[in-house]
Parts: C-alpha cells; sequence; structure tokens
C-alpha cells in the first residue's frame, strides 16, 4: 500500500483537475464522463487512506505494548550495590570477599565520564586522577603482564661537510619496565554504620578508598620523575623562589621538541611563587594559574621541594586490572569495626627524561 502522504497527494492533484474541468463554461460530455472518473478514483483514495491510517494507529499500539512488556536493564547506583554487598559480605563471615569497583570506574584514555549515582555524588572521578589526566600524563591501562616501553633521550641530526661521514645520533635506547606495584587503602566503618540504609554513606566511604588509592599515584608520579633520571638543574637563589628558576626550567629543555608544557609544584610553594615579583614592583611570578606564559599547576602529590617543568606525556602512569575491596570483619571484631582495604595495581615511569625538567627550592 502507498504511504498516506502519497494517497493524499495524489488525490489533490484528482481535485485539481476535476477543478479545472468544472470551470469551463459549456461542459460535454465527453468532459463529464472524465470528471466522474476522477470522482471514483477519489472516493477509492480515501478508502485506501482511511485502511492506511487505522494500520498506522494499530501498529503505534502494538509497539507500545510491547515496549511495556519488555525487561529493562536496573541501574542499580553504586552507593546501594556497595552497601548490599557489604551487608553480604558480613553476614557470610567474609565468604564473599571482594567488590570489584570498576564498573563503577572509568579508565579510558579518552577523557572522564561522570555517571551521577545519587544526589551530588559522584564516584567516578578522582581528583588524583582527573588532576594527571589534565596535566597530560599518559596511561596504559588493561594491562597484564610487565610493559615494557622505550625510553631514550632526544637528540639532533647533523649536516655533514662534504666527503664527511654523517655524525651518529648516538641514541641509546633504554628499556623501561613498568611492573605491577601494589597499592592499598584501608578504612574502617562501625556496626552502627553498617546499620545505615542511606547510599550516600557509602558512595562516600567508596569514594574516600578510591580517592586515597589515587593520592598514591599521583605522589609516585612525580616522586618517579626525579628518581627516573630527570637531573635536577641547579636552584639560582637557594631557599627564595625566585624567576630565574623558572626560565631556568624553560631553558633546560627548550631546544627540545616537546608537546604541550606546563609547570607543577606544591601548594606551599605555589603560595611562595605568588607573594613573589618576577621583577622589582611587578607582578607576581604566578599569576591566573600560568608561569612564564605556560600553565601552572599544583598538587600535594609533587615533592615538596621541587618545581616541575615539561611535557608530562613524557611520563607514564600504568594500571593492571581495576580497584578492589577486601573486607575484613575479624580483626577489630571486639571493637565493631569492619576493615574495608581498597586493592590496586600501578606503576608510573618517565618514558622520555629529556621532556622534563625539575629545581630544588631547599
Amino acid at each position: 500500500m502507498k504511504l498516506i502522504n502519497e494517497l493524499k497527494a495524489e488525490r489533490a492533484e484528482l481535485i485539481a483537475k476535476m477543478e479545472a474541468i468544472s470551470n469551463s463554461e459549456n461542459l460535454t460530455d465527453e468532459q463529464r464522463s472524465e470528471w466522474t472518473g476522477f470522482d471514483d478514483q477519489i472516493k477509492k483514495i480515501d478508502g485506501d487512506i482511511t485502511l492506511a491510517e487505522r494500520q498506522e494507529e494499530l501498529n503505534k499500539t502494538n509497539v507500545r505494548k510491547m515496549e511495556n512488556n519488555t525487561p529493562t536493564e536496573e541501574r542499580v547506583p553504586a552507593g546501594i550495590a556497595f552497601r548490599d554487598w557489604l551487608y553480604e559480605a558480613v553476614k557470610d563471615g567474609g565468604k564473599a570477599p571482594s567488590f570489584r569497583a570498576d564498573p563503577i570506574l572509568t579508565s579510558t584514555d579518552t577523557g572522564l565520564i561522570n555517571k551521577q549515582i545519587y544526589p551530588g555524588i559522584d564516584i567516578l572521578v578522582s581528583p588524583g586522577e582527573a588532576f594527571l589526566r589534565k596535566l597530560g600524563a599518559t596511561f596504559f591501562t588493561g594491562l597484564t603482564g610487565n610493559l615494557v616501553v622505550n625510553s631514550m633521550a632526544q637528540d639532533t641530526a647533523t649536516f655533514p661537510g662534504e666527503n664527511t661521514g654523517a655524525a651518529s645520533a648516538n641514541m641509546a635506547p633504554a628499556a623501561l619496565t613498568l611492573a605491577a606495584r601494589r597499592v592499598s587503602h584501608s578504612q574502617a566503618i562501625s556496626k552502627e554504620t553498617l546499620a545505615q540504609s542511606i547510599p550516600a554513606i557509602y558512595a562516600s566511604i567508596l569514594q574516600n578508598l578510591v580517592n586515597g588509592v589515587w593520592n598514591a599515584v599521583v605522589a609516585d608520579y612525580f616522586t618517579t620523575i626525579r628518581t627516573d633520571g630527570v637531573a635536577p638543574i641547579a636552584a639560582s637563589a637557594g631557599a627564595t623562589v625566585g624567576f630565574a628558576d623558572i626560565v631556568n626550567l624553560e631553558a633546560a629543555i627548550a631546544q627540545l621538541n616537546i608537546g604541550p608544557a606546563a609547570y607543577c609544584t606544591t601548594p606551599a610553594l605555589r603560595a611562595d611563587l605568588k607573594r613573589t615579583a618576577y621583577l622589582t614592583n611587578q607582578q607576581p611570578i604566578w599569576l591566573n594559574d600560568q608561569m612564564n606564559g605556560y600553565p601552572a599547576y599544583c598538587s600535594p602529590g609533587c615533592q615538596a621541594t621541587y618545581i616541575y617543568f615539561g611535557d608530562f606525556s613524557r611520563h607514564a602512569v600504568a594500571q593492571w586490572g581495576g580497584l578492589e575491596v577486601v573486607v575484613d570483619p575479624y580483626t577489630d571484631a571486639k571493637k565493631g569495626l569492619i576493615n574495608l582495604t581498597m586493592v590496586a595495581l600501578f606503576d608510573t615511569g618517565c618514558m622520555n627524561t629529556r621532556g622534563l625538567s625539575i629545581v630544588p627550592i631547599a
């Protein structure tokens, strides 16, 4: 059957033809016969339109019934899922030993996805993880076994003279091995807390455990920048933070073809930089979260006496599996406490030590 719109268009065309015939002053028998034929066609089209409209109505009714009868997947808020698992784990005496948090968390390289679970609570985004992604750190996730990546300095080719052998770039690649290291964060909750049924309480508990793990990863990230061979440049003024230190960090790697660069330091050193003018009677070194024309960040995970600069995509975060919570209802049973431990496997390492520079401020 034709579509309703097609039928209506065909009818309108016939009506126009009938009107043209009826406008004639002297109708011939042939015109009268033609007009009657068009009228019969319109009556047939009207019947087809009525039938098509009725069928369309029945189709819509059928779809609504199918939708009402189709089972839908119920999304359980994370706080409720965690609470229910915790009830079962304690009730069974530890027979349900672990809660996998990976369905709740995102660890993709494509950016964060905020999934709201309870009014005002989001356990997806840890401030530590969000900070490293904003900084530009490279993430390797879903790993099994050790991850070996090339780690090398950056060098420049030469233009050799006539009849002169080309100089070797002399880049000696090193193998950076990232191996799973256990990160854990524990928290104790009381039996009285377990008796609460508000999902927000359990979402907050889970959030604290996640945050604790990522805080440790952030601290390790900045520690391994130094320990992986990034040579510190000499501080210009000892205990005083000076603009010379900031520009010297840039100069240390400015000849390299690096990606977007940024500065990073501790909240305490940021405060000093906000109080220190880059020249006498001029604006402070740290202004509007920028220094020396580059973005400037701060994190408690930075080592206390260092300012960092460079392309932070040259430093990697590797993750094996997801985050897992283990329940222990026994150790502090006399105190009415239940110990929760979140366990994860991470490592961090520098893929190009020439892409970053650091300066110690005593």
